[in-house]
């Protein structure tokens, strides 16, 4: 998948993403960081044929993603954001069924079954029959990563995915995704807005601001005390810490 000279703004003002080229890494986890209103979720949406570029394109397997229709795109293609169109009355078996629309007419034709093994991969398995509403905000998270995993993607979307989480949560859910990522082989795009977290965990990164690509590459390429103050437009240190590695801090003013 890769974006080739994407421009994309709204009709009359200016653009949101310029002149933006890159390769997602196959099989690797790449996260997208930068300043609010940078653009990274607007990338996401373009990768996902949400949006289409004003121009430029997306192409997935060389192909431009706008030629598939949106079930070809669910096929391929899952979507965690942080916030979620809430289903009182479901429970956490029917909401996770909704991912296997793609390969289903109607809802009521999917199993209990069908969608356990997903439900197990997120440790959920035992909460199948309760109400969605009624779990924690983490356990709310780990339901609609089922429900993505439901889809069987290859490419495995997560838009700010630890918002709203506690530290504990946070810490469970990114070591569920490195976990995804080592055995099931998905490809996951990431936007992320904790410096460190995205850092630690990503095999690549791509730095944005005000829609450009500052840095794309391996995660240390990133590692870089003036690259990141220019992109954050704060003063940044990095430091080394024993037994954790390089640790991004913000200075203060």
């Amino acid at each position: 998948m890769e974006l080739k000279h994407v421009n994309y703004g709204y009709p009359g003002s200016e653009n949101l993403i310029t002149d933006f080229t890159a390769t997602v890494p196959t099989g690797k986890i790449l996260s997208i960081i930068g300043q609010n209103g940078a653009g990274k979720s607007t990338l996401l949406k373009l990768l996902m044929g949400a949006i289409s570029p004003s121009s430029g394109s997306v192409e997935m397997d060389g192909h431009a993603i706008s030629t598939l229709s949106s079930r070809q795109r669910a096929a391929k293609i899952a979507l965690v954001t942080q916030q979620h169109q809430v289903y009182d009355e479901m429970t956490v078996k029917e909401v996770v069924k909704t991912g296997r629309l793609p390969f289903h007419s109607l809802l009521t034709t999917i199993s209990d079954e069908e969608v356990r093994p997903f439900l197990e991969t997120v440790n959920l398995a035992d909460a199948k029959d309760r109400l969605l509403t009624s779990l924690s905000g983490g356990q709310q998270q780990r339901v609609w990563l089922a429900t993505a995993l439901a889809q069987e993607p290859q490419y495995l979307f997560l838009d700010e995915p630890t918002t709203y989480l506690d530290i504990r949560y946070q810490h469970d859910l990114m070591t569920l995704i490195q976990q995804l990522n080592t055995e099931r082989h998905i490809t996951i795009v990431m936007v992320l807005h904790d410096i460190n977290q995205a850092l630690k965990i990503s095999d690549e990164v791509w730095l944005i601001k005000a829609g450009q690509l500052i840095q794309a590459g391996l995660a240390e390429t990133v590692l870089n005390e003036q690259l990141l103050s220019n992109a954050f437009e704060l003063p940044i240190k990095i430091v080394n810490i024993e037994k954790y590695g390089p640790y991004v801090i913000q200075l203060t003013s």
